[in-house]
């Protein structure tokens, strides 16, 4: 067992980056649509599944993270992963890149992101609200390098031998991360026994308290799931330069992984619950801002900003604010069944999106539904 807490750190981030390609989709789906006669939609509800699947599968891998540790569950999501992404290469309809990117992919997302989380807490327990904020940071802010390396990939060649490459080296990178993870030497002393204050998954998800942060989940995410993932799109439908609507990737993923960072650092400081307060104000502004004012340049950069800064602070308090809650005992199960709100979301935006056929439509929708997440999160009070 690796006891250096520091080499693994490095290797599930190492991990954790690999995936952040999710997040760059919207420069792939443009070049998809270019090169095909596939519609934008078509093309969107790849990523929607992806990430719908992604969150799926977390409770089956954050239970086999708790039973066969992270390094196992980290092989898995690289064959996973960098397999479908391999196999989206050879994708000739719509329903078959469902399938290699939606599915295949997806689910290897999900066995990749759990392991961070579910580890660091183990090697770094004074620091959850930090730790958890500097995992999910990294899966948000990498796709700033992977927007680089795919925009790269797609100068030199085709939309296919990019799925290629990409594939290859995201399943060199996750094993590569994999050789350097394990659980501490005392985790089985220390985490592995349920203590008073620990809940079962089923003692658990028969409380109100879960009910409740389930449903703030799932009504957080909604926006910026559509906005991270159609950036490009949203910006060419609000006039937006081809060169400014590819630029608003690398802003939006910057707002969102620096929100994780400095979220995670004040949950530790304030308390999950008045950050997560402050999200929501933050997003239900933002939202409404891009919904009323988006013809306004200034108004429609910060309404996006924004968003990405309130989905990166959900990303990076729900975990930590899942730990507090309900304890150290079978987290990775925990949090996998929590993480189904975030994929519930994501099928969401899919219906949302094919019965509205307007992002601002959404966009106002999901203001409202913002506020509902805020008045429930009035009605949690403070863990003692």
């Amino acid at each position: 067992m690796n006891k250096n807490k520091y080499l693994v750190l490095i290797g599930v981030l190492l991990a954790q980056l690999t995936i952040a390609a999710l997040y760059a989709w919207s420069i792939l789906s443009v070049a998809i649509i270019k090169e095909t006669s596939w519609t934008e939609n078509e093309v969107l509800i790849a990523y929607f599944i992806a990430q719908f699947v992604f969150a799926f599968s977390t409770i089956f891998s954050g239970r086999l993270v708790d039973q066969k540790g992270p390094r196992f569950t980290l092989i898995i999501g690289g064959l996973l992963y960098g397999g479908g992404l391999v196999l989206s290469s050879f994708a000739t309809t719509p329903l078959m890149l469902y399938i290699t990117y939606g599915i295949l992919s997806g689910a290897g997302v999900g066995f990749v992101y759990v392991c961070p989380l579910t580890t660091l807490i183990k090697w770094f327990p004074h620091h959850k609200g930090a730790i958890t904020g500097l995992s999910v940071a990294v899966f948000g802010g990498g796709s700033i390098l992977f927007k680089e390396y795919i925009g790269m990939l797609l100068k030199n060649y085709d939309v296919s031998h990019t799925f290629l490459v990409l594939g290859i080296t995201s399943f060199l990178v996750i094993i590569i991360g994999a050789i350097f993870v394990g659980f501490p030497d005392g985790y089985k002393n220390e985490y592995a026994i349920k203590t008073e204050t620990d809940y079962t998954t089923s003692e658990m998800i028969k409380t109100n308290r879960f009910k409740k942060i389930w449903i703030m989940y799932y009504l957080a995410v909604i926006p910026g799931l559509l906005v991270l993932g159609a950036a490009k799109n949203i910006g060419l439908n609000a006039n937006l330069s081809y060169v400014a609507a590819a630029s608003l990737i690398s802003i939006l993923a910057l707002s969102n992984a620096t929100s994780r960072l400095i979220s995670g650092a004040l949950s530790d400081r304030f308390g999950p619950l008045v950050v997560l307060k402050g999200m929501f104000m933050m997003t239900i502004i933002s939202l409404l801002l891009i919904g009323t004012l988006s013809n306004l340049l200034v108004f429609f950069y910060i309404g996006m900003i924004g968003i990405a800064i309130g989905y990166g602070g959900f990303l990076s308090i729900f975990p930590t604010l899942t730990n507090i809650e309900f304890g150290a005992y079978r987290y990775g199960a925990h949090y996998g069944i929590m993480f189904q709100a975030y994929g519930l979301a994501a099928l969401s935006g899919i219906i949302l999106l094919s019965v509205s056929g307007s992002y601002m439509i959404i966009f106002l929708i999901s203001a409202f539904s913002g506020f509902i997440g805020l008045i429930i999160s009035t009605t949690i009070k403070k863990k003692h």
